[in-house]
């Protein structure tokens, strides 16, 4: 008599189906929220119509996401991941800081350019994005890339490639601002170019860098680091 308490021969195959339907119906979503962000515009979507061209339940959809602005970050999380990872090994290929901080920052330049009026949105909506099924793994993005700027600075300044004594999480957390600045500014052009975006990128970066070379009239009796 087979022990009651000993699994069936066919529950790891119930199980991997489970699985199978899940990650389909993961995908499903993924895709119609993709396809209706981008002709209906994501202001102009709803919940249920991504419910209904998922062609699964509305009350499914908070299994995945918490609400709309978690679904869009759905679509991007998981590549998101990858493009941080990507940046910092481009970036470590290089030799000067300045194209260091080019070559991460640019990784996401290219990531963002295919679809302009989403990326605008998604830009937008990741201010403030504390709460939500897929906030966790946005944050830890962030923290990732800001884990990467203040190893490069570190690392710069050991090499002797800068002098100055300021903690490094206080650099990342600068740079991180001039790119998030200039990257909205490039992504609300009518039609970026990344050429041009890296290039004003570049030379921010470079004014970053250098400093504004300050005088006794700039900060007091204050030095600069």
């Amino acid at each position: 008599m087979r022990n009651a308490t000993a699994p069936s021969a066919n529950e790891p195959a119930v199980a991997g189906l489970r699985e199978r339907n899940k990650a389909d119906k993961l995908q499903r979503i993924r895709d119609a929220a993709r396809m209706l962000f981008i002709e209906h515009g994501y202001d102009g979507t709803t919940m249920r119509d991504i419910a209904r061209q998922a062609n699964v339940g509305f009350g499914t959809l908070f299994t995945y996401a918490s609400d709309k602005r978690d679904l869009l970050f759905l679509i991007y999380n998981d590549d998101l991941d990858t493009t941080v990872e990507t940046a910092f090994r481009r970036a470590s290929g290089k030799r000067l800081f300045v194209e260091q901080l080019v070559a991460y920052f640019s990784t996401f330049y290219a990531f963002f350019l295919p679809q302009p009026e989403l990326s605008r949105v998604v830009l937008r909506e990741m201010t403030f994005y504390l709460n939500g099924m897929q906030a966790r793994q946005f944050q830890a993005s962030t923290g990732r890339l800001l884990d990467h700027l203040r190893s490069l600075t570190a690392s710069a300044r050991a090499a002797g490639g800068l002098s100055t004594r300021e903690d490094p999480q206080i650099i990342a957390q600068a740079l991180l601002s001039t790119f998030a600045q200039e990257l909205r500014r490039w992504i609300a052009m009518d039609a970026p170019v990344l050429a041009e975006g890296t290039m004003r990128l570049r030379r921010m970066l470079a004014l970053q860098i250098n400093g504004l070379g300050p005088g006794p009239g700039a900060l007091g009796s204050g030095k600069a680091s």
